[in-house]
């Protein structure tokens, strides 16, 4: 199989993004927090009040020592204003306050504007302080006319507003503020973060998505199902088994369960085979479940049928049928593989053999390899019609290689969203290379792409 390099919009499954953001939400909740943190330490470490004082001039020519009315010559006065911003801004006369006050590192900054169409000019001395603020708008008014006498000797500066003190910064922070924006854009980024890896991840979110990657459609589609009859599962205590015959599971899964079955045991029956392997590529997909529910579904079509457990590291069948273990006959692989499978298997009422692993083999290669293994399938396939092993995930063991020998066909299991499908294609590969015949693979626990579980249908 060739994997598909290009992305298709088809692909998009947003209840899986919507989900990825629930299950990710701490780290948005970790990066506001960060974030906040980030905002507290500028404004108590970084941040550097400044503090301003004001002072506004009138500026007006002179002749023969009688002053000209303002409105006399507002052109010539404007621009003499103009030029005279210069002179508070220049070098010349920031040295000379840092002299005049004593202090030659003192940093400050003087800012000068003439208000538009007027003589009046607006000056503004910044610094670190309150007190080196008023101190050079001070030293600024004494020594501006040595500075300023070379070049305006006809002009002369009345102060129209002195300086005030200040006492609150002109540059306070808005920290409310600040963190409302910091809190939000983290929040915004992290989460778009968080969907870009999700539609980024490789792995089957939709049908389109395992028709491309797989390039075969699955034998089947179960959905995700939420249990059905919520005082059922009360009055019982612990979560119930997702079984056909168990009155909870929803109406919906066990119709597709139904014609996952009917399709799977169409082809086994055309193909006159008569044992099947379960697999999946990883943990939690759904395998043996669903290797249950194919048995149960023999069964229903009155089929003798043998379910064993050969996921002999980490079993879960007994677990699955522990409510039902009155119902059918129930036997250890310990003792069917070491002492022989007993003569009750295939005469009793029941049509449905459970054959299960009380409890982890360390080696259980020391069962697979060996003759008991043959003896024990060539026996078993003489007492029922059709015979459902459960195995190990393919990438977790050799445990199924060896099981594949003695099956006719495999199914495997793909859970929506759970492994890359690039692994996916390779193993899939490598069943349609084994000795059984690969039948296809069944994606488990779908939700659909339109409409969340929640609000689908309720059964």
């Amino acid at each position: 199989m060739k994997e598909k390099k290009l992305f298709s919009f088809d692909e998009l499954h947003l209840p899986i993004i919507f989900k990825d953001i629930i299950l990710n939400f701490w780290v948005v909740i970790l990066a506001v927090v960060t974030a906040c943190m980030g905002i507290f330490t500028y404004d108590k470490i970084i941040y550097e009040p400044q503090y301003i004082s004001e002072s506004t001039f009138v500026v007006s020519p002179r002749s023969n020592g009688s002053y000209v009315g303002f409105y006399a010559s507002l052109n010539t006065t404007n621009e003499m204003a103009g030029v005279f911003s210069e002179v508070f801004t220049s070098d010349v006369l920031k040295r000379k306050i840092r002299e005049d006050l004593n202090e030659p590192d003192l940093s400050f900054t003087i800012n000068a504007k003439v208000a538009t169409g007027t003589n009046i000019l607006c000056v503004s001395a910044i610094a670190d302080s309150p007190k080196d603020a008023q101190s050079v708008m001070l030293s600024l008014m004494d020594n501006y006319g040595e500075v300023s006498e070379y070049l305006f000797g006809g002009v002369v500066l009345d102060t129209l507003k002195a300086p005030q003190v200040i006492t609150t910064p002109y540059n306070p922070p808005n920290i409310v503020k600040t963190m409302i924006l910091g809190m939000g854009a983290s929040a915004f980024a992290t989460i778009a973060i968080i969907v870009v890896l999700s539609i980024m991840r490789k792995t089957i979110k939709t049908r389109d998505s395992a028709k491309i990657h797989m390039e075969d459609s699955p034998l089947g589609i179960l959905l995700k199902v939420k249990k059905s009859k919520l005082k059922y599962r009360l009055k019982n205590h612990k979560k119930s088994p997702l079984l056909i015959t168990n009155m909870a599971t929803g109406f919906s899964y066990v119709e597709s369960m139904m014609q996952t079955s009917h399709k799977i045991f169409h082809k086994m029956r055309k193909n006159n085979q008569n044992v099947l392997l379960v697999t999946s590529c990883a943990e939690n997909e759904g395998k043996s479940t669903i290797a249950s529910n194919l048995a149960l579904y023999m069964e229903k079509h009155g089929k003798r049928v043998a379910l064993v457990d050969f996921d002999l590291r980490h079993p879960s069948i007994q677990t699955i049928f522990s409510e039902q273990s009155n119902l059918c006959p129930m036997y250890d692989i310990y003792d069917c593989l070491e002492n022989g499978i007993p003569d009750t298997v295939g005469k009793g009422d029941s049509l449905l053999e459970i054959i299960y692993c009380s409890k982890p083999f360390r080696h259980p290669d020391r069962f697979l390899t060996g003759e008991k293994i043959d003896s024990f399938i060539s026996e078993l396939r003489n007492k029922v019609d059709y015979i459902i092993l459960d195995s190990s995930p393919y990438t977790v063991a050799a445990d199924t290689s060896m099981i594949l020998q003695h099956a006719d066909s495999v199914v495997m299991v793909v859970r929506q969203d759970w492994v890359p499908y690039k692994i996916l294609q390779d193993i899939a590969e490598e069943l349609d290379s084994e000795k059984a015949e690969y039948l296809g693979y069944i994606l488990n626990n779908y939700r659909h792409r339109n409409t969340p579980h929640i609000f689908r249908q309720k059964f």
